[in-house]
């Protein structure tokens, strides 16, 4: 029996290319069209090289709005440390002040913390090392903006050093729930009528100043620009 083997011609038509039969026309109308057309494509292709190059992908300095604003958050918590950050009345007498005041008044507050309990000391350390640690934070943003390293690491070191941001936010979430936390004084309020006789969230407004908010908005700013770059 014989076997009836496939038309090479009838396989061309089924598959399409018999619709326009007949030998390829070359693709071009001619050789200078060719050339062209593929000078076209190489300059297409370097003016491509050349918008990667200046895009903002590739930009390795911070914009001047960008410098601004960071300069900004960075002074705000240096300003904050000169401004009222506490405010007591022990006995009626109002101590109230900025982080310098709060240092110099450390006799008279750690008393009263120690007769508080073991949360008011807690409380007053993580206060204390919030006064401290946003100055830093704010000096550190600045010397990070004003750093001479080259175009290919600058924005490399100012990201190192506004990593310190991350130090007062975590004492600041510290403090929030060590005050959650709250305990009873042993001995009630010691006479500070703002404190009164259980330490809790409540203190935070009643014990701070504007300093001390004023530190939040400087750290926000800060924040917000190192996840931006």
């Amino acid at each position: 029996m014989g076997i009836n083997k496939p038309d090479p011609d009838s396989t061309i038509k089924y598959m399409g290319f018999g619709i326009h039969p007949g030998e390829i026309k070359e693709f071009w109308a001619s050789e200078d069209e060719k050339k062209k057309y593929l000078n076209n494509v190489k300059a297409a292709a370097e003016l491509s090289l050349l918008d990667r190059d200046t895009s903002l992908l590739n930009a390795v300095l911070m914009s001047p709005v960008d410098k601004a604003v960071s300069l900004l958050g960075g002074l705000i918590l240096i300003i904050a440390f000169f401004l009222p950050a506490y405010s007591i009345d022990p006995d009626g007498k109002a101590i109230s002040g900025s982080a310098i005041s709060f240092f110099l008044n450390i006799p008279i507050i750690g008393g009263y913390a120690a007769y508080g309990g073991p949360i008011m000391i807690l409380t007053a350390i993580v206060f204390g090392l919030i006064l401290l640690a946003c100055p830093a934070a704010g000096i550190l943003n600045i010397l990070g903006l004003l750093n001479k390293a080259g175009e290919d690491n600058y924005l490399e070191t100012v990201k190192k050093y506004s990593r310190f941001n991350y130090v007062p936010i975590v004492l600041y979430i510290l403090l929030i729930a060590i005050l959650a936390v709250g305990a009873a004084h042993p001995f009630g309020s010691l006479g500070i009528k703002n404190l009164g006789d259980t330490l809790h969230v409540g203190a935070i407004f009643s014990l701070t100043g504007f300093g001390f908010w004023l530190n939040i908005v400087g750290l926000t700013i800060g924040f917000a620009q190192s996840r931006g770059i």
